[in-house]
């Protein structure tokens, strides 16, 4: 049964979780202490206090069976949304089709990948109030500070030459690629933990973004799962104790 309430502002939760992936196969449904790696993001976002419908969004059989047994709703996409090279307002436009009836303009939409299996509830919940009372931003994207220097990244031409990632004029830095890290600007990276925007960026935008985009540093303990390394380490830290206050394993219902 939806918990949204025809005088409060809807907030959406939706988890993009396709079946193919070529880093790990089948990513979303790998084991990682007995549970489906989908089921986290699911458990989290029920968890939220401020979350009122949990979606998934998949063109996968197997996955809507197992996100429906977590306790999520599911939307099928097409297999054409559903590649290495899908945009994310590709299914963002597709769920608003599906889901129409229950938005607002002021519908608030929380994107969590679920390759991202450690998230506090407490923390999207902080997220999303941030962004509820900063209504000059189009977007909230959760960041971390960055351990390399963009400032000193290449790319290499078809030319076999190298040339900067990227454009390096606008920091009032002198010759950045030769300055020392002290006089460079910190940088930050988006990194999966939580995004959040209302359904006008994307109608207006046409993607989930928009032009100004509220920073939200994390600096908790997170990890994006990409590859089986990756997965290792996160199942070595859960198989530690003790597990943050917050932590629990969705229950087993497979």
């Amino acid at each position: 049964m939806s918990k949204i309430s025809k005088n409060k502002q809807p907030k959406i939760a939706i988890i993009p979780a396709r079946g193919g992936s070529k880093s790990i196969p089948r990513k979303n449904l790998q084991n990682l202490i007995g549970v489906p790696l989908l089921a986290y993001s699911i458990d989290s976002a029920i968890r939220s206090n401020l979350i009122d419908e949990v979606y998934v969004s998949t063109e996968d059989e197997e996955i809507a069976e197992i996100s429906q047994c977590y306790g999520a709703k599911v939307i099928i996409r097409p297999n054409s949304m559903a590649s290495d090279t899908s945009r994310d307002n590709e299914l963002l436009s597709h769920a608003i089709e599906h889901i129409f009836s229950e938005l607002s303009e002021d519908s608030l939409f929380i994107f969590l990948r679920p390759s991202h299996p450690l998230r506090n509830p407490a923390t999207i919940d902080k997220a999303i109030s941030i962004f509820s009372n900063n209504s000059r931003y189009d977007s909230l994207r959760s960041m971390k500070l960055s351990k390399e220097i963009p400032y000193k990244m290449w790319i290499i031409n078809n030319d076999g030459g190298a040339m900067p990632v990227i454009n390096n004029s606008n920091i009032g830095v002198t010759d950045p690629i030769n300055a020392p890290r002290q006089l460079l600007p910190q940088t930050y990276y988006q990194d999966g933990y939580v995004d959040v925007f209302p359904f006008k960026t994307v109608t207006k935008f046409g993607n989930t973004a928009g032009s100004k985009i509220l920073p939200f540093i994390i600096d908790e303990f997170s990890h994006d799962i990409d590859t089986f390394h990756d997965l290792e380490l996160i199942t070595k830290r859960l198989e530690g104790f003790p597990w943050p206050i917050w932590f629990k394993i969705p229950n087993q219902v497979l």
